[in-house]
């Protein structure tokens, strides 16, 4: 029976550093992690984020890095949520808290994936709350939809990136790199995936469960 030569898989593979991404995502990750950490450093005013783009590129991976670069490591002030999570009585209640200090000392981020599969009423609720956000304080959405497809009231309370799939080149030359991928399988799970980075993992991870890959 083979085993597999790395003890993080493929498929449980989660970038922690602009580094471990690439394409695009590394871009990006790596202009907001900075930025993050200067905004924290010079005690900045809120900051608002929306990443937007096709799924499985990083887009959840870069708001991790954003949000862990805000608040110096200090997890437990950051709070995860899917836009189907988002009611009208969370957002009331992060309205609530607005009036509070922070349990933390530095800064207190909410991210919100697919912030789009939030209800109507909720997100307009939620562009209230964007504008009473206080300095020490952080939303990071994201959504798969392309810019154009959400409200230009909710476009405008964000600084807005986005990010596009990698290139099947990228991706397999990544494959071989990182995972000592075969150069033909990486080829084939490149051109097979679509620029969705998940999905070429998982498709890895395939090959080494049926011994594919040595």
């Amino acid at each position: 029976m083979k085993t597999k030569r790395y003890t993080i898989t493929p498929a449980s593979f989660r970038p922690r550093k602009p580094e471990d991404l690439i394409g695009h995502a590394r871009k990006v990750a790596t202009a907001l992690v900075a930025k993050a950490h200067r905004v924290r450093l010079l005690g900045g005013g809120p900051m608002k984020v929306l990443l937007y783009g096709p799924p499985g590129v990083g887009k959840t991976s870069v708001a991790d890095m954003v949000a862990m670069a805000l608040c110096d490591e200090q997890a437990l002030a950051i709070e995860d949520f899917n836009g189907r999570e988002i009611t009208l009585d969370s957002v009331r209640r992060w309205m609530d808290s607005l009036a509070y200090q922070g349990l933390f000392g530095g800064y207190e981020v909410r991210v919100v994936n697919e912030l789009d599969r939030a209800s109507k009423e909720s997100q307009d609720l939620l562009l209230t709350y964007l504008d009473k956000l206080r300095p020490g304080r952080a939303f990071i959405g994201t959504s798969n939809l392309q810019l154009d497809l959400l409200t230009e009231r909710f476009q405008t309370r964000f600084q807005a990136w986005k990010i596009a799939a990698p290139d099947s080149d990228e991706i397999a030359a990544w494959l071989v790199r990182r995972w000592k991928a075969p150069k033909p399988l990486a080829h084939e799970i490149a051109l097979g995936c679509g620029g969705c980075v998940r999905a070429a993992l998982a498709d890895l991870e395939s090959a080494y469960d049926m011994g594919a890959v040595a």
